[in-house]
């Protein structure tokens, strides 16, 4: 989905908010520290607030320009909303939260059901209990799973990880990434985490005191060398996509293929991994710069199982410290020193190793297998018949 924002200008008391960038991406990040103006920019895009200049667009859509006096109300736009506090109602079951919508959507197309969303979020058993029975992370799947059922075309999500702890939040990650995959809806995501948001999107808007400052691929901004005081490279997350080929029973781990010539191993650490992937299955993996030596030569009798030859593309000096970008045939990002730059004579254009243990890849989600590619087919031919309704009318 293609979202802009041209010269848009919001007050709110001393605080004067300017947006203009346009992006286009099915999961989009907006990144900045805590009061730049990120939830602002939603309270925009959803009709919540208006605008004293400019014009904002969905797709083909304008929602809002203020010089044509033209304007979308937000229950118009179609767009779900899950705010930072939940605003799960304390008085009502988890069910009956999950259907507030219903009565105002009776004349929508709906191809998205409350079984489907109840199976997807695995929240089936907490229907009967009250919001404040439940732990952060499951009012945050009510939360989102009460959105879902409104039928949006985009979703917002404000700031999803700040009322869930560590070891939740990659939990929440994952069903972000199933219901991006499984419902085919945009999803923009709120946080001032980086290394959260790079696990689901490397297509981020920076927001700084009130005004967008950067967007597009976090890697080219960090590669470009823009805003390397807030966009941190130690923060920084190798994300990618590969596809499962087999389980090595000898060495207990996973092969996962990046291309057709690129096999990586991974280690038998997580429970979203087990032999019975069919091969080909999608999985997204996160690598930190830190977790990658590199070497000039292939190390014959190594404990390290991954060696992948690849080119220097770019030796960057941050504030931060020192990194590379190598090119595999998909690029890395890699923290160095100066040390390792003198020893290695290291320089652009240099053929090298990039060694990388199976244990260093954490992985983020496992995408649904291909026995549901029937049934998503027919849920997304519906939600397309049911956004060109919308549209038409």
């Amino acid at each position: 989905m293609i979202i802009k924002f041209e010269s848009v200008e919001y007050t709110l008391g001393n605080n004067h908010f300017y947006y203009d960038f346009e992006i286009n991406s099915s999961l989009t990040g907006i990144f900045g520290a805590s009061g730049a103006g990120k939830t602002t920019l939603f309270n925009l895009l959803s009709g919540v607030d208006l605008p004293v200049k400019g014009k904002i667009k969905l797709d083909n859509e304008i929602l809002v320009d203020i010089d044509q006096n033209h304007v979308t109300q937000g229950k118009n736009r179609n767009i779900g909303y899950v705010f930072q506090e939940n605003h799960l109602f304390p008085h009502l079951s988890v069910k009956k939260n999950l259907l507030y919508s219903k009565p105002y959507i009776k004349n929508k197309i709906k191809y998205i059901s409350f079984e489907d969303v109840v199976s997807l979020l695995d929240i089936n058993p907490l229907l009967n209990k009250k919001p404040r029975q439940l732990s952060g992370g499951e009012r945050q799947r009510v939360a989102i799973g009460r959105a879902l059922l409104s039928q949006p075309r985009l979703l917002l999500l404000d700031e999803p990880f700040s009322n869930v702890d560590c070891s939740k939040r990659k939990q929440i990650i994952s069903y972000l990434l199933r219901i991006n995959n499984h419902f085919q809806i945009p999803m923009v995501i709120i946080s001032h985490h980086l290394e959260d948001i790079l696990k689901l999107t490397r297509k981020i808007v920076i927001i700084e005191n009130g005004k967008s400052t950067a967007s597009g691929d976090v890697f080219n901004i960090i590669k470009s060398g823009d805003k390397p005081e807030l966009i941190k490279p130690k923060k920084y997350q190798n994300t990618f996509t590969v596809a499962f080929n087999n389980y090595n029973k000898i060495e207990n781990s996973y092969k996962v293929l990046f291309n057709k010539n690129t096999e990586i191993k991974i280690s038998n650490h997580s429970k979203l991994l087990n032999k019975t992937i069919e091969t080909g299955t999608k999985i997204q993996l996160s690598l930190r710069p830190i977790d990658i030596a590199l070497s000039i030569d292939k190390h014959e009798g190594t404990s390290i199982q991954n060696q992948l030859k690849g080119t220097v593309k770019q030796i960057i000096n941050n504030i931060e410290g020192v990194f590379c970008v190598v090119d595999c045939g998909f690029e890395l990002f890699v923290e160095i020193s100066q040390g390792i730059i003198n020893n290695l004579y290291l320089h652009e254009g240099q053929e090298i190793y990039c060694q990388i243990k199976a244990s260093d890849f954490d992985l983020v989600h496992v995408f649904i297998d291909n026995e549901r590619k029937e049934k998503l087919n027919d849920l997304n031919l519906k939600r397309h018949e049911a956004l060109e309704i919308a549209v038409n009318h």
